[in-house]
């Protein structure tokens, strides 16, 4: 029985604003058999609704996997007994710092300043069902009108991957920027002289944050200074899981390179962590661990990115 196995009995609950896979199926290239194996699993954990996340790709092969999630998602039904309800795309980039790119691949970032590929990406991302999400960095080129281009549009947009000093998270947040992704992760560290994007969500009122809690990516001291920064209702968790979640250590094929599994720590050639083993059960079956109260866990692995996915 694995950790996160206790809640599988239970209803499904948690939402997942970011996933990139798991039980071996990648979002990228899932088949419509392969989602539906993908959402049993993870309603058998608990997951009652998620975002399946796309990385950063070349366009064509964005608009071909935006196409069969889309397909996938309008094929889904409330109660239809295919497991957990994909609730919109998040896109992990690509408009995004290649300075804080971590396992995303910077050959296919863009940024605000060629308008044809905007366009592009816009006609493939803008007409995918339910809410979506976007994860950009404000700082790179064009990055502000690049939040608004996203808001107009309705989608959720979250800070990450992101270098940005404070005067442009500011500016970022009036064009509609409200959360900020894997919290922690592909930032800029903070500094006594200059708070970036660390210190300036900590003490920014309106801003949500997600965190992946396995204790693999952030330390467990970070956790509770977030925790104790935002309080409760301001953070959410996500798993950040990539394909090789639910499975054994081992080397994997995933997004064109070899990531390696060790220990629970997926990480790419360069080191880097390339998103989490951890399922959302785990998540919170960890920060229970460090001394998070049980409900509370849970009301942040559920009604708080219920509640930040639904937000306008």
């Amino acid at each position: 029985m694995s950790e996160g196995a206790r809640t599988s009995s239970s209803t499904p609950s948690f939402v997942d604003l970011h996933i990139h896979g798991a039980f071996g199926v990648d979002v990228v290239t899932a088949s419509p058999e392969d989602l539906d194996r993908l959402s049993a699993g993870l309603a058998a954990r608990g997951v009652a609704g998620f975002l399946p996340t796309l990385v950063p790709l070349p366009l064509p092969a964005m608009a071909g996997a935006v196409t069969r999630l889309s397909a996938w998602i309008r094929s889904r039904r409330p109660g239809d007994g295919r497991g957990a309800m994909p609730l919109g795309i998040h896109f992990e980039g690509p408009f995004v710092s290649a300075a804080r790119c971590g396992a995303l691949h910077r050959e296919d970032f863009l940024d605000g300043t060629d308008p044809r590929a905007m366009g592009a990406f816009f006609e493939i991302a803008g007409g995918a069902p339910g809410r979506g999400m976007t994860t950009l960095a404000p700082e790179i080129p064009g990055g502000i009108a690049v939040v608004r281009e996203f808001v107009k549009r309705h989608f959720l947009v979250s800070i990450g991957h992101t270098e940005a000093d404070a005067a442009t998270l500011d500016a970022a947040f009036a064009a509609g920027a409200r959360h900020m992704t894997h919290f922690g992760n592909g930032m800029k560290p903070l500094h006594h002289r200059d708070i970036g994007p660390i210190g300036w969500g900590l003490t920014t009122d309106g801003v949500s944050v997600d965190v992946i809690a396995d204790l693999q990516h952030l330390a467990p001291e970070m956790l509770r200074l977030v925790l104790k920064a935002k309080g409760e209702s301001r953070v959410a968790l996500i798993s950040d899981a990539m394909p090789a979640a639910g499975l054994a250590d081992g080397d994997y094929a995933v997004w064109g390179e070899t990531l390696t599994v060790k220990n629970g720590a997926a990480r790419n050639a360069a080191g880097a962590l390339a998103g989490s083993t951890a399922l959302l059960d785990d998540c919170v079956t960890r920060l229970v661990s460090i001394g998070v109260p049980e409900d509370a866990a849970h009301r942040m692995a559920s009604n708080v990115p219920q509640a930040v996915l639904s937000a306008s």
